[in-house]
């Protein structure tokens, strides 16, 4: 029988394709490899890629930490079996080439990468079984593949996965509170920490990748941080709020199969995509629910958390990429501020100084100082955030001092600046006159004196001193003090004495900074200085979320392209695109910047473009940078003696 043409394909054709030629001819125009790959041709991963990817990989840790984590849970009397058919590296490899590639990351395309896509070498150096060409049934070898690849990333999965279940059959309501009930809530805590110590290893690798030049730009670390939502592969949702009624509910259901489809994933939640939105603590149950009357939309599954690097020194200047610092994933609605502290403590692990943390108003507005402030304080961070409106307005102090925005002021602080903000807000002042009363309003705040050993710190009078801001009827001016001009406190706006306190009599008081903590900024509300890094650090951090997002880019809060299912294999996932984003971006910025030298370059206003771009050989102009082989006046000789070229006929 004459062998159909079967078209030719990337590679030669193997022993067992040369014999389906002889029995099969019914492939039509397809060729083999389009037969063994199911129709997906991407393009062959050049060995280089693979080295280097591979390499990055090592470079991150994450091979360690898993081979640390998993001696840890590894039963000393348990001998073992062999040894696994795809590894770790190559798993993490296959997965870092496809988030580089901006494809999707299933399983599937994770296995035609590895028997298809890459080179025999490079099966060699992920230390890969070769692929069988002799054997002639192609399904049989794709499936194997596939069952090894799978497992091998489901090992990787299971000793970080903090909410273990099975997650191949929709699950009644008894069977979910079942789990629920079942759950080890240290297990959990242990498996959270090192899926996050697995994220943020491969973000510090990506940090490490920029040149020094970058790195040594700023010692300081500025970061905007912010949630995301990633959707989960089941959109089926439950609340825990009635999840008892519903127990009881289904129990009245004598036949099984009559009941509504169950959940999957049991560990995920309603993502508030517009209305209230709430922070339980740790052991507390999430009540949101779809059914609650005045809220809108919803969705089922998680938030990832990150952190982008900015600039509060130069806000309105690009000096270095805004690459994710740090990232972790979380249930909706749960430890939201737990969460921000948890970004913030990796972000340091790059090693720079912590600088300014800016965030929205569901931060640093709406958490317990216990919760948020505190520990972002002993972690060396200051808050930028936006005030709620129910907290604009002064409020009193210790010693007779007023509270303002994180500040204390002079008790005799004129009332149209200590009520600025809120005047602004309700629209009784223009954002003109807000800004010039929000500057002289700098003039009463009381000067710090000395920080005490315990923490606490003095503070004086800002009438009195050598330098002293303000003039006050109580208080005389020192003699260096008195030739110049400052704001004056009229005596008709002198409280009465029987509301003067320690700071109106006394050189100094002792005030507590956590009583200030819950407001405190590092930058003064509503001022310029503060309006352009906030600005900034918003649009930074809404800026990289909506590109990690993009349905042209990663599309990270897509589950289509990520369908393997549990909380676990998602932030794996997630982790790999980070990486692959963050090393995006660092590529980009050194493009643009090289981009931008070379436009400057070739702009110079002082040379005219022929003369940037040409020479004339008779005038004897050369383009910047270009050395004559004569003297400038000469013209270029042809070699004939003459000086010059030919005359023309």
């Amino acid at each position: 029988m004459a062998a159909r043409n079967l078209g030719s394909t990337s590679q030669p054709l193997p022993e067992w394709a040369e014999q389906l030629t002889d029995v099969d001819t019914e492939l039509g125009a397809l060729t083999l490899e389009e037969v063994a790959r199911r129709g997906d041709l991407s393009a062959p991963v050049p060995d280089a890629t693979v080295d280097k990817l591979l390499a990055r990989v090592r470079d991150s840790g994450a091979l360690d930490l898993l081979a640390s984590w998993r001696a840890e849970d590894r039963d000393p009397y348990l001998l073992g079996g062999r040894p696994a058919l795809i590894s770790d590296e190559a798993v993490l490899t296959g997965l870092l080439i496809l988030a580089t590639e901006r494809k999707a990351m299933h399983l599937t395309a994770l296995t035609d990468l590895f028997l298809w896509r890459i080179s025999s070498n490079a099966r060699e150096v992920l230390q890969l079984e070769p692929r069988m060409d002799h054997m002639l049934a192609i399904t049989h070898q794709q499936k194997r593949w596939y069952a090894n690849t799978a497992r091998a990333f489901h090992r990787i999965v299971d000793v970080m996965d903090p909410f273990p279940q099975q997650l191949w059959t929709n699950k009644s309501a008894a069977e979910v509170a079942a789990i629920l009930d079942e759950h080890d809530h240290n297990k959990e805590s242990i498996r959270r920490q090192r899926l996050n110590d697995f994220t943020n290893a491969f973000v510090a690798m990506t940090y490490r990748l920029q040149p020094r030049r970058i790195r040594r730009i700023s010692s300081k670390l500025d970061i905007s941080f912010d949630q995301t939502y990633m959707s989960s592969p089941n959109r089926k949702g439950y609340s825990r709020g009635n999840l008892k009624a519903k127990v009881t509910e289904q129990s009245k259901v004598s036949d099984p199969r009559e009941l509504p489809p169950g959940i999957v994933d049991v560990f995920a939640g309603y993502h508030v995509r517009s209305g209230k939105r709430t922070d339980y603590q740790k052991k507390q149950t999430d009540l949101t629910s779809p059914k609650r009357p005045g809220d809108a939309t919803f969705a089922w599954g998680w938030e990832s958390n990150f952190a982008v690097r900015v600039d509060s020194d130069n806000p309105k200047h690009r000096r270095f990429p805004g690459i994710i610092v740090a990232a972790t994933m979380s249930l909706p609605n749960m430890e939201v501020a737990e969460e921000a502290v948890s970004l913030m403590s990796y972000s340091l692990r790059l090693g720079l100084t912590p600088g300014v943390a800016d965030a929205d108003k569901q931060y640093w507005a709406n958490s317990l100082a216990k919760r948020l402030h505190e520990p972002a304080f002993m972690l060396g961070f200051t808050p930028s955030t936006d005030y709620r409106v129910d907290r604009l307005k002064p409020s009193g102090g210790a010693h007779g001092a007023r509270y303002l925005e994180g500040r204390a002021y002079c008790p005799s602080t004129p009332s149209t600046h200590l009520y600025a903000t809120q005047q602004y807000h309700d629209g009784e002042i223009d954002k003109a006159t807000f800004r010039d009363r929000k500057v002289e309003l700098a003039a009463y705040e009381l000067h710090k004196k000395e920080t005490k050993p315990n923490g606490k710190v003095m503070l004086a009078c800002p009438a009195l001193g050598n330098a002293p801001t303000v003039t006050c009827p109580l208080r005389e001016l020192a003699e260096k003090a008195s030739k110049k001009r400052r704001p004056s406190i009229d005596a008709e706006d002198l409280i009465p004495a029987t509301l003067r306190d320690t700071i109106c009599s006394k050189h100094s008081a002792s005030f507590d900074p956590a009583d200030l903590r819950r407001e405190a900024q590092a930058f003064p509300y509503g001022t310029q200085e503060w309006e352009d890094f906030h600005t900034h650090a918003r649009n930074a951090i809404e800026s990289l979320n909506s590109q990690i997002k993009s349905g042209g880019g990663h599309n990270l809060h897509d589950s289509t392209r990520r369908p393997v299912r549990g909380f676990a294999a998602a932030q794996i996932m997630m982790t790999l695109v980070v990486a692959a984003f963050n090393m995006r971006k660092i590529v980009s910025f050194i493009s643009d910047g090289a981009h931008e030298a070379a436009k400057g370059e070739s702009k110079d206003p002082k040379v005219r473009r022929r003369d940037r771009e040409h020479y004339n050989p008779y005038t004897g102009t050369y383009p910047p940078g270009v050395r004559p082989l004569t003297s400038a006046k000469a013209r270029p000789d042809d070699g004939d003696g003459t000086g010059g070229p030919p005359l023309r006929e």
